[in-house]
């Protein structure tokens, strides 16, 4: 029976750390709950990057003697010093006697060390409450503070007999709630990856037009620095980054175009490569550095080929349309380069959206 009440709060928990989804990156979404004789008496959330953790956000809002409460928490409470105190330290001194966490914290600077630090304290701790769905949860996080690179989604729709687009196509191929959930997707995730072929050939704004959320940062592929000044999404500012990233040879060759996108506020990042291709680990690497924790690749037939080739996905949906075009771009711009090589998934899904069937596989 208490296994079923921890469960329950548990997914209260969860339910308050959504609450942040696109506004703690590169943090993990936390939320935190305070139970006291069977009754919830406080809830608290990591609002956003630099606020205030969930378990301070929740003692802020309460009062009395907590010595008979339980905190319950879907991340490990953090024992280091980053741009707040530790957690720890609050929670000792607030008098609370039972903490209940989903998971451990990965990160290296904690790992173990807040619920050690709260059982030398005399504080019971349990851990590992519905820890597969804590991890779901913070995937993004996951990811990025373990490998140092964002956790990286590719997206693509094409129609049934595999064409993303070409002559008589429509500018859409999904349909209205493919295109929410899309934009959807856009506001949970720090940035948007496309290459310098997407943007010359639809000149896309990047935005989250059909649901409310933030605008994403847009990471460009464009080693020939092909990207035009006038291109849509550079006037969409909206407090995000756009990121040319760019080959070093070319940036010198056009060095007044880089000085008039810097201008523009386009953040150039340069990178050693050959003909205009770079490494996108490389990439991957810098701009994290950027604070980009998350990555939605919406680039077209050579971008998902390239993220495919180089097996730097963590997950990838393909929208399938109902229809047939009969020519034009394919799906897979050239064969895979390793073909005896396969991709192991960890969870695969199928459901319709719309009129659209959505394929969905993680690898991680």
């Amino acid at each position: 029976m208490k296994k079923e009440i921890h469960e329950q709060y548990m997914r209260e928990c969860f339910a308050q750390a959504e609450r942040g989804q696109g506004r703690v990156s590169p943090n993990p979404m936390v939320g935190a709950l305070l139970v006291r004789g069977g009754r919830i008496v406080g809830r608290g959330w990591h609002r956003r990057f630099g606020a205030p953790h969930a378990e301070i956000d929740l003692l802020n809002k309460v009062r009395g003697d907590l010595r008979t409460a339980t905190l319950y928490v879907n991340l490990e409470p953090c024992s280091h010093y980053g741009k707040t105190p530790p957690c720890v330290d609050r929670l000792i001194a607030s008098g609370i006697r039972s903490v209940v966490i989903a998971m451990v914290d990965p990160n290296p600077l904690v790992a173990g060390r807040g619920i050690r630090k709260l059982r030398e304290a005399g504080i019971h701790v349990t851990t590992g409450v519905l820890q597969r769905e804590a991890r779901q949860l913070n995937k993004f996080f996951l990811k990025h503070i373990t490998t140092g690179v964002p956790y990286v989604h590719l997206k693509i729709a094409q129609t049934i007999d595999g064409y993303i687009g070409g002559p008589g196509a429509p500018r859409w191929i999904t349909s209205a709630p493919a295109q929410r959930l899309v934009h959807r997707w856009r506001a949970e995730y720090d940035a948007v990856c496309i290459g310098a072929g997407t943007v010359t050939a639809d000149d896309p704004n990047i935005t989250v037009r059909h649901v409310r959320g933030r605008h994403p940062h847009v990471v460009v592929l464009d080693g020939r620095v092909s990207l035009k000044d006038s291109a849509t999404l550079l006037r969409i500012t909206h407090s995000r980054y756009v990121f040319l990233c760019v080959e070093e040879d070319y940036s010198r060759r056009l060095r007044a175009k880089i000085l008039r996108l810097e201008d523009r506020g386009v953040i150039i990042l340069r990178f050693k490569g050959r003909r205009g291709v770079i490494g996108l680990r490389d990439v991957l690497h810098e701009v994290y550095k950027y604070g980009i924790g998350s990555l939605l690749v919406e680039g077209g037939s050579e971008v998902f080929a390239a993220f495919r080739d180089q097996d730097l996905a963590d997950e990838i949906s393909v929208f399938v349309a109902p229809f047939m075009l009969g020519g034009g771009t394919q799906v897979y711009a050239r064969p895979r380069v390793d073909a005896a090589k396969q991709f192991r998934p960890s969870e695969t899904s199928v459901r319709t959206v719309g009129r659209d069937v959505l394929f969905n596989t993680r690898y991680s």
